[in-house]
């Protein structure tokens, strides 16, 4: 089977609800245990699960994490782990969406906020999150968003 047989065949065989299970979940760790499960690095399904959740190429990813399409792909194949740093990345991800989620109530108001470009903060918050500035400041935009103020 090629591999982009095999990565069309896992994608369709995930539930796009995984994604958001999985940022849940994220959420009610501790620290240390979400610590030792990034540096043990995370599966490369809950990467596929979150270009299925969001409707994006492995590529538009792969640059919000930091890795190369061409490292994705070699994972995707042996079905590997992703490294501490795309782990890392792709947890702030998810942990982004589960705030996001909780201050829009609606994980599909959540998705479509991340997804749009946003005026205040000049791009998609999902775009942004490729830094942890970035990630800062879509996280200060929810506060404000929870606390009244604009979206």
């Amino acid at each position: 089977m090629n591999t982009a047989h095999k990565q069309a065949t896992l994608k369709a065989s995930i539930p796009e609800e995984s994604f958001i299970e999985w940022g849940t979940t994220l959420t009610k760790m501790n620290p240390i245990e979400r610590i030792r499960m990034i540096r043990d690095g995370v599966n490369i399904t809950r990467l596929i699960e979150a270009t299925k959740y969001y409707g994006i190429s492995q590529t538009e990813l792969s640059k919000i994490l930091g890795v190369s399409n061409a490292t994705i792909t070699r994972k995707i194949k042996s079905s590997g782990n992703l490294g501490p740093v795309e782990s890392e990345r792709l947890a702030r991800l998810a942990l982004i969406e589960a705030e996001a989620e909780e201050v829009f109530s609606s994980p599909n108001q959540a998705k479509r906020w991340m997804l749009e470009p946003n005026l205040a903060l000049g791009e998609s918050p999902l775009s942004l999150l490729d830094t942890d500035s970035g990630a800062n400041e879509v996280r200060k935009l929810l506060s404000a968003i929870a606390c009244g103020g604009v979206a």
